[in-house]
């Protein structure tokens, strides 16, 4: 299945080492990038990563299927294997979109 920006997939995020986030866990999709691999910031419900540095909360809605508020962690940006894709639950708001967008290029030194 195609990946678009916006989009919160679960994805599999085994094999992660010290602080990664680890597990199948929803992300959002940032970019595709080539080769089948797309570019995604994984979301955690850990009320602590609210408070870190680069990150965004969202609030669960229907349209964007997530079951609890959840912090988008713009700082452990990752870019993944089609593979690792497991399903589609839904879709982030513009404004969230437009939010993490703030915080990446802040992170990356891009403003």
């Amino acid at each position: 299945m195609r990946r678009n920006r916006g989009d919160i997939w679960f994805v599999d995020l085994s094999d992660a080492r010290g602080h990664e986030q680890s597990g199948l866990r929803p992300a959002v999709v940032l970019a595709v990038a080539f080769g089948n691999m797309a570019i995604v910031v994984p979301l955690t419900t850990t009320p602590a990563a609210f408070s870190f540095p680069h990150t965004h909360g969202i609030e669960k809605s229907s349209q964007n299927g997530l079951t609890s508020t959840s912090a988008a962690l713009v700082f452990q940006i990752v870019t993944l294997s089609e593979d690792r894709f497991v399903r589609k639950i839904g879709r982030c708001s513009v404004e969230d979109m437009e939010a993490i967008s703030v915080l990446l290029k802040g992170l990356l030194s891009l403003e």
